[in-house]
C-alpha cells in the first residue's frame, strides 16, 4: 500500500533556532500513527509546518512533502487551500482559544462546509446539526447558536472535532486533543476520535505525551526528542523492546514501572537548548550508553529491519537488536 503522506528531511527554523530537524515521516491510508515526546520536542511544529501554519520569521524547508500523490512543496497557495481543511484537517490543543469567540459554534462549522463543500440553505443547516449529533453534543438544535464561552471545554473540543471531520478528511491530525480536560472527558474525546477514524476510514496522527493512550490507539509510533524523530516502530514492539535509549528512559518514567521503588525513575540532565546543542548525538549528554563515537557526528535515522523501513532508530548503538534480527 502506497503512503498517503510522505515527509522527507523537513526542517523548521526560527531565526537561529532549529525547532525541527531532519524529520522523515510517512502515514498510510487509514493508519493511526502516534507522535510522542516531551513538551518542546517539536511535535506540534512538525504538523503545523505540514498544514502551512508556520508564519514569519519561521522558515520551513523539506526535500519532499507529498500528500495523496500531490507535491505540496510545488502546489500553489490556491491548491494548498483546497487540500488543507478538507483532505487534511487538524484538531488543535486548546479548543477555546482556537474557536472564534465572536461567532456561534454553528456559524463556524457552516463556514467550513460553505468553503469546502459548497453547501447552502437547508442542506447546510441539516449537515451542521448532523455533525454536532455525530460528535455527541446533546440537543444539537439548542447548541448550534451558542457561543464558545457558553459551552464547556469538552463541548468545545467536540465542536473542533466536528469542524475537522466536516469534509471527510483523508488525514486528521489531533494535537494533544485532551489537554486541559478532566480525566473522564479525556476518555470520551479519545473514544470519539477513534470511533470517527474507524467509521470514516481516515488516517489519524495523534500527537500526545500520554504513552498509555498512544499504546491503546496507535498502530505505529514516532518518538521525538529535541526537534528530531529518534525512533519509529510498531505497537506494541516499541513499548516492549525500544531501540533508542531515550525511548527506554521515557517508558521507565511511567509511574507504574516504579512501583515499590523509593523514587520514580528520572532522566538526568536537560533537553539541549538553542546554544548548547552537542555536535554529536543530541541525546548523548544524558545517555547512559554513550561512547566516544556518539559525540563525533549526528546519527542518521537508521533503518534497523532490512525488510521494513518503518523500524528505525537514530542511534549508533540501538538497543534490543535481537528482536529485529529474529
Amino acid at each position: 500500500m502506497s503512503d498517503l503522506l510522505t515527509i522527507r528531511n523537513l526542517e523548521v527554523r526560527f531565526g537561529g533556532t532549529q525547532a525541527v530537524d531532519r524529520i522523515d515521516l510517512s502515514v498510510k491510508p487509514g493508519e493511526v500513527v502516534g507522535v510522542v515526546g516531551e513538551s518542546g520536542s517539536g511535535k506540534s511544529v512538525t504538523m503545523m509546518a505540514l498544514m502551512g501554519l508556520i508564519d514569519a520569521p519561521g522558515v520551513v524547508t523539506a526535500d519532499e512533502i507529498t500528500f495523496d500523490g500531490k507535491n505540496l512543496l510545488k502546489a500553489s497557495a490556491r491548491e494548498r487551500r483546497r487540500i488543507i481543511g478538507k483532505d487534511i484537517a487538524m484538531v488543535f490543543q486548546d479548543a477555546l482559544s482556537s474557536l472564534n469567540p465572536s461567532y456561534t459554534v454553528g456559524y463556524q462549522i457552516k463556514e467550513v462546509l460553505k468553503l469546502h463543500e459548497g453547501l447552502r440553505g437547508d442542506a447546510l443547516n441539516r449537515r451542521t446539526l448532523e455533525l454536532l449529533d455525530q460528535v455527541g453534543i446533546p440537543d444539537a438544535k439548542s447548541r448550534v447558536d451558542a457561543f464558545p464561552h457558553q459551552m464547556s471545554g469538552g463541548m468545545n473540543q467536540r465542536v473542533m472535532i466536528a469542524m475537522a471531520v466536516a469534509c471527510n478528511p483523508k488525514l486528521l491530525i489531533a494535537d494533544e486533543p485532551t489537554t486541559a480536560l478532566d480525566v473522564t472527558i479525556q476518555a470520551q474525546i479519545m473514544e470519539l476520535l477513534v470511533q470517527l477514524q474507524k467509521e470514516r476510514g481516515m488516517a489519524l496522527v495523534l500527537i500526545s505525551h500520554d504513552l498509555a493512550v498512544v499504546s491503546e490507539v496507535a498502530q505505529r509510533v514516532a518518538v521525538m526528542y529535541a526537534g528530531e524523530i529518534i525512533e519509529t516502530n510498531y505497537v506494541p514492539t516499541i513499548f516492549s523492546e525500544p531501540h533508542h535509549p531515550y525511548t527506554e528512559a521515557l517508558l521507565a518514567a511511567i509511574p507504574e514501572h516504579s512501583r515499590g521503588a523509593e523514587r520514580l525513575a528520572a532522566l538526568p540532565g536537560m533537553v539541549p537548548g538553542r546554544d548548547d546543542r552537542p555536535s554529536g548525538c543530541l541525546f548523548a549528554p544524558r545517555c547512559k550508553y554513550a561512547v566516544d563515537d556518539c559525540w563525533k557526528g549526528r546519527p542518521a535515522l537508521f533503518q534497523l529491519d532490512p525488510n521494513d523501513p518503518a523500524v528505525r532508530a537514530r542511534c549508533i548503538k540501538p538497543l534490543n537488536m535481537q528482536a529485529v534480527e529474529a
